[in-house]
């Protein structure tokens, strides 16, 4: 192992396992920060609600990826209070997890604000940009519709360029590099397809039937509320399903994946047959 050290945030979620698994395999030593002590890496214990445990989280290491708890109390001034103590701490590169519709997000959001936190650091910085994550569908926030059999989305036809956590992980490890890249990264998948093709996918992997239907947007909000998502929330989110379903928002396929991981992003179906393999 060499002496490069990167602190990942979110170490046990979504991208920031894949994110530390990476960072090992190539050597660097990782500083897992979260609450537990459950991923790959020496545990740095942190919590988003103490700050306190926030400057040892990042003491010591090179770069820091950051995952923002959109969901935690109080995070949309946490966020840019962490991201000033990783660079205090001593971080020469923070690589942030955004969004890709973060210039369409009301402003003073979470992302918004966040990216413009981090801008203003006297640090090096990258900022991952991916659209939708397939693991959404998964062991995301709609993984009960998937396992119900019944996707319901108020998206017609529209597409979206759906990306695999494992690609995104591996840009953000990129950009962690001392050489790696800088500045803001778009992420999709190598195809855009609608929600009938997720559900062919899911359908063809899992080996029953997945449905999809096209619903109001006023039923997907009362459903998302449902299920636990803040009002405003499930609101933009909804809006974002009816651009998409009229084409007033397209979100072009990016080959950054490719570009810097010299292999082609997961296909939906590459996704849905890896889910099908590893899934408990």
């Amino acid at each position: 192992m060499n002496d490069y050290t990167v602190t990942v945030t979110g170490s046990t979620g979504k991208t920031g396992r894949h994110v530390s698994d990476q960072a090992i395999k190539r050597g660097w030593r990782v500083r897992a920060a979260s609450r537990r002590d459950a991923g790959p890496g020496e545990w740095v214990p942190m919590d988003w609600a103490d700050r306190n445990t926030w400057s040892p989280a990042f003491t010591g290491s090179d770069a820091a990826y950051i995952v923002l708890p959109a969901e935690h109390p109080g995070i949309l001034d946490q966020a840019p209070a962490m991201l000033r103590t990783a660079a205090d701490a001593g971080v020469k590169k923070i690589v942030l997890l955004s969004a890709m519709d973060v210039d369409t997000a009301p402003a003073g959001t979470l992302q918004p604000v966040a990216e413009q936190a981090l801008r203003r650091l006297p640090v090096e910085w990258a900022i991952v940009r991916p659209t939708w994550f397939m693991d959404n569908f998964t062991t995301g926030g709609f993984a009960a519709m998937t396992a119900a059999g019944h996707l319901r989305f108020p998206t017609g036809d529209g597409r979206l360029p759906f990306v695999d956590s494992r690609d995104i992980a591996a840009v953000a490890t990129e950009a962690l590099a001392g050489d790696g890249p800088a500045g803001i990264l778009p992420v999709t998948g190598p195809q855009a397809v609608t929600h009938h093709q997720v559900a062919a996918a899911l359908t063809t992997a899992l080996g029953r039937h997945i449905q999809y239907t096209s619903i109001p947007a006023e039923d997907f909000v009362t459903d998302l509320t449902a299920m636990g998502f803040p009002l405003e929330h499930a609101r933009h989110m909804a809006n974002t399903h009816i651009q998409l379903s009229t084409g007033k928002l397209l979100i072009p396929v990016t080959d950054t994946v490719e570009r810097l991981t010299g292999r082609r992003a997961h296909s939906l179906e590459d996704f849905a047959r890896h889910h099908a393999r590893t899934a408990p």
